[in-house]
């Protein structure tokens, strides 16, 4: 570890003479400590949880499977709905040329109840979607570690410049691949982990989500974020004048997205945030955010002029 770090501070050493950098756009202090993990990862992640972690982690699965057989329901009929809907309203051409893009929130407040919901309407949503001919991605993003981890440390030992941007790092998930679609991919339970949720930096997941999705592929794409608040890094908000950084590269990404042809669609479970876009939901428990999320694609796929301005 401390030769990756050595290695990574002689280089922002040298990035970083001169004069201290204002308030400014958004930045990144570092990505050499970023990592995105896949199904080879999952699992190996999974092999070596602790015991203690392991049982928690069966008994979150175990709530999961019994606790929402009324939701599970409700979301399904809804998903049929949705099916029927889109048989009718779209061609198969046009559904095999769209492509949905499920991107979860791993933040820490996201624990427990929150997590169930978010899980449980992605299921039901991408089960609705598969049966209709749509191809799915199943994303999570969260930090590998709190308190910004090893590029919080380079940044302390290249002598904490200012404002150095967005300090944390990062941590991607793929739970599903566009090019291969499981209607409910094993791995995805893992987000009941308590363990892997730490902080969000949404507007940098929106980009790489949005940077899987081949124009070539699919000429309508889609990115439902499924989050419950702002992007928060105590890390980077601490090192740098403007606190509202993480928030404001959110909405730039979103517009930015937006103009390129993509279709952004939030489902927030919880009430902290104020709706950005025409295309927002909010819940505060499992089966609003499975019914919410069946509105949203319903609204996104099958609806005009409904995106952000």
């Amino acid at each position: 570890m401390f030769g990756d770090l050595s290695s990574v501070i002689l280089g922002l050493k040298r990035r970083f003479i001169g004069p201290e950098r204002d308030a400014g756009s958004y930045r990144v202090f570092t990505t050499a400590f970023d990592e995105v993990l896949g199904k080879d990862e999952l699992s190996a992640l999974n092999k070596a949880m602790p015991s203690d972690q392991k049982r928690s982690f069966q008994e979150a699965n175990q709530r999961f499977d019994t606790l929402f057989m009324a939701e599970r329901v409700e979301i399904s009929a809804a998903g049929a709905a949705l099916v029927r809907e889109l048989r009718q309203g779209l061609t198969e051409e046009n559904r095999l040329e769209t492509v949905v893009s499920f991107l979860i929130d791993h933040s820490g407040s996201m624990r427990g109840l929150r997590m169930m919901a978010a899980v449980l309407a992605v299921e039901g949503a991408v089960d609705a979607l598969a049966h209709a001919g749509v191809t799915t991605e199943i994303l999570g993003f969260t930090t590998a570690s709190w308190r910004g981890g090893k590029s919080r440390k380079a940044w302390r030992w290249a002598g904490r410049p200012r404002n150095p941007g967005r300090l944390c790092d990062l941590r991607h998930i793929v739970y599903g691949e566009a090019e291969r679609i499981d209607s409910r991919p094993w791995q995805l339970r893992m987000a009941l982990r308590q363990d892997l949720l730490h902080e969000n930096i949404d507007g940098e997941a929106l980009a790489w989500a949005a940077g899987r999705l081949d124009r070539q592929a699919w000429s309508r794409r889609v990115i439902c974020l499924v989050s419950d608040g702002c992007p928060v890094d105590d890390s980077t908000l601490h090192a740098n004048e403007d606190r509202s950084l993480l928030a404001q590269h959110l909405e730039e990404t979103e517009r930015r997205l937006a103009a390129e042809g993509y279709t952004i669609a939030t489902l927030v479970i919880g009430d902290e945030v104020t709706p950005r876009s025409a295309l927002f939901e909010r819940a505060v428990e499992p089966e609003a955010a499975g019914l919410g999320l069946i509105r949203l694609l319903h609204r996104a796929l099958l609806t005009t002029g409904d995106g952000l301005n």
